[in-house]
């Protein structure tokens, strides 16, 4: 059984979400801000949710003996698909064996070869945890230079992945 997600079918929360409040004014008391722990949601977007309900049907089946992440060969692929896989589990309160496929290219050859080597999943692992921590760390970053600048500027000025404020700060 064969099906995919495109992107990030989950997104950590917002500041709020942690607060559990509706959206507030932004305000610099509030910042920075760390979590106690980073949380996961399914994206607001019905495509996202259709996706995510079919792969979550498809895990719980009970002729489902094992999952393969068939995320791309790196550290995002990895997170895509192991966060969708674990949340599900998580949910559904199962746990199945979890495995890797590693595609160096996508040629037929390539692929059945890499069918045949499959990996544990805690192979990968290390893979995984950067790849979070990529997350966490943009997330953090993104999350409060933009409040921050906004706030200071008094216009919406996304961050994202700390590229505004670097180049700003090469260019001062």
């Amino acid at each position: 059984i064969i099906s995919f997600a495109f992107g990030h079918l989950l997104a950590l929360q917002d500041i709020d979400d942690y607060y559990k409040r509706e959206k507030t004014r932004w305000s610099l008391k509030e910042l920075p801000f760390v979590p106690g722990e980073f949380i996961f949601n399914l994206r607001d977007d019905s495509g996202v949710k259709k996706q995510y309900k079919i792969i979550k049907s498809l895990i719980k089946r009970e002729d489902v003996s094992h999952i393969v992440n068939c995320g791309d060969a790196d550290r995002e692929g990895e997170v895509i698909i192991n966060n969708i896989v674990f949340k599900v589990f998580d949910e559904a309160k199962i746990s199945k064996p979890v495995e890797r496929l590693w595609l160096k290219s996508i040629n037929q050859e390539e692929i059945q070869a890499s069918l045949r080597r499959l990996r544990p999943i805690e192979e990968t692992e290390n893979l995984y945890n950067e790849g979070l921590a990529r997350t966490y760390l943009d997330w953090l970053y993104g999350i409060n230079l933009t409040r921050y600048i906004t706030i200071k500027a008094g216009q919406l000025l996304p961050v994202g992945r700390v590229l505004t404020p670097i180049v700003k700060k090469v260019y001062d």
